[in-house]
């Protein structure tokens, strides 16, 4: 199992999650991780967030803001953490190495419901 860093070179600001539903059939649903940090010169990689993982993107309006986008009854076959519902685990790279530190309390915000296509009256 990958070791977990006890602190990290920069600090998590804000963490929350929000749960998405595409209103139409075949968008599906899914939970968004969002990760704010305080040092540009961090890349987050990835996030472990209840049995899925999903790579980090950063926003294009704010590059201290990342997000991780996970889609509804998808499941990763290798899962190195043992992390509660309100916990993450997401993944850096500094030096050339890759690191993990997870984040416990995450608050979920309300959900998006997307509206449903009215193109079809």
């Amino acid at each position: 199992m990958p070791k977990l860093e006890k602190e990290t070179p920069f600090t998590v600001e804000t963490v929350y999650y929000q749960k998405w539903n595409a209103g139409i059939k075949e968008g599906g649903s899914g939970v968004n991780v969002y990760i704010e940090i305080n040092d540009t010169l961090i890349d987050l990689d990835s996030l472990y967030f209840r049995g899925q993982v999903a790579k980090l993107q950063s926003n294009t309006k704010d590059s201290l803001l990342y997000i991780g986008r996970l889609k509804s009854n998808v499941t990763t076959s290798s899962w190195p953490f043992q992390i509660q519902d309100d916990e993450c685990v997401m993944s850096y790279l500094e030096h050339d190495k890759v690191h993990y530190f997870k984040i416990s309390n995450i608050k979920e915000h309300k959900p998006l419901n997307y509206p449903k296509n009215s193109s079809n009256r």
